[in-house]
């Protein structure tokens, strides 16, 4: 697991001290890790990214020891000789858990025995392991021949097979905090009920983990962003049924830059692009480029454009205009968002645009760059 991941632990110091000594409440972590002898190991929580150490043995000759524990709740915590190697633990309070490993590989040790989510998180790792080492090698397959058939068949068969594994792992331990390593492996906007299953069942295992509380406000930030997502694409689709592709639009009149006023229905016999924009509106100004390479490709094949620009002074309208070359035809009631055309088109964003065939149809919506050009050359061939 990417220890990045445990950097929201708090450390239980303060608790842990208030705890008695009785050898009633005691938990031992039993560890023989080959080649550490005299070694110092170290039981460790992470605050801020970094391990901090609650409690440490010293190993003997032959890389044995043992440390003694307070009772403390189900939470994440680790084993480590002081190097970048780190053994995850995931212990609770009534376990006494037994470690055998080398000191090459503290954390892919060869046993652990007492610790049923640690056994099972390790598990875990371990499959996670093997489809990492197989993934990389049909990688570098592919890097080497991209016409490598059954490579390629393998490479999407054993990532559908391991994120169909996690998926279960996840499901069948739904209760355990060991289903966290596998949710790091996929992708939560994707498998975002998923998640929120998790984070309402480790409500009751973990409560009061600060990692937990981490998790569970991720989720519930993107839980916030999904439905945010969900009501702006039912607005939009409700504006866009306002004016539906195929209707007449509806006609309207506003200023121009000096003070004239002009109609959408006095450029009937064109193909017009209503472009709603502003000065301030910086994707906008980015697309004005393209909008003026397609305006000098198309005018004088009875395309016009009317742009619409929801700025609130005359200056930074007009400047904007002559800055970006803008020579088509403007209006404007210099009203921001209030706008009366953007109101009675439902707009809630630009740039926006809207195109009409000579008729004064809608023809499409929104199109910009590429998209806008292959219509106009589709209209007017």
């Amino acid at each position: 697991m990417n220890m990045r991941n445990f950097a929201t632990i708090t450390l239980l110091a303060a608790m842990l001290a208030g705890c008695t000594a009785s050898s009633e409440r005691e938990r031992t972590i039993t560890a023989h890790v080959e080649g550490a002898g005299g070694r110092t190991l170290y039981f460790d929580q992470f605050v801020a990214n970094r391990p901090v150490h609650l409690d440490s043995t010293v190993l003997d000759a032959e890389g044995k020891g043992v440390i003694q524990l307070p009772a403390m709740p189900l939470d994440f915590y680790s084993l480590t000789l002081g190097g970048e190697q780190i053994l995850v633990l995931l212990l609770d309070s009534a376990e006494n858990v037994s470690i055998t490993a080398h000191v090459d590989s503290l954390q892919d040790p060869r046993s652990i025995e007492g610790s049923r989510h640690t056994t099972l998180m390790h598990a875990y790792f371990h499959d996670a392991k093997a489809f990492d080492q197989e993934n990389e090698e049909l990688m570098n397959r592919l890097r080497n021949d991209r016409s490598d058939s059954t490579a390629m068949a393998r490479y999407a068969s054993l990532n559908q097979g391991f994120m169909a594994a996690s998926k279960r792992f996840i499901e069948e331990h739904m209760s355990s905090p060991a289903v966290l390593a596998a949710l790091n492996r996929l992708n939560i906007q994707q498998e975002l009920p998923l998640f929120q299953q998790v984070r309402d069942s480790l409500r009751t295992t973990i409560p009061h983990s600060n990692y937990f509380a981490t998790f569970r406000d991720q989720v519930d930030r993107m839980a916030q962003q999904a439905l945010a997502a969900k009501q702006q694409e039912e607005q939009q689709a409700r504006l866009d049924n306002l004016i539906p592709v195929g209707s007449a639009a509806p006609d309207f009149s506003q200023a121009t830059p000096e003070g004239q006023q002009l109609s959408l229905s006095s450029l009937r016999g064109k193909v017009v692009l209503i472009d709603f924009w502003a000065s301030w509106c910086r994707p906008c100004r980015m697309e004005n480029p393209n909008v003026v390479r397609v305006y000098n490709k198309y005018k004088d094949k009875g395309f016009e454009i009317l742009g619409v620009s929801l700025d609130k002074t005359k200056d930074a309208w007009t400047g904007a205009i002559q800055q970006d070359g803008l020579t088509w035809k403007h209006v404007s009631d210099l009203a921001f968002w209030n706008n009366a055309v953007a109101q009675q088109y439902g707009v809630s964003s630009i740039p926006y645009t809207i195109l009409l065939d000579r008729d004064g149809k809608v023809l499409a919506k929104n199109l910009r760059g590429p998209a806008l050009e292959a219509k106009l050359a589709e209209v007017l061939k």
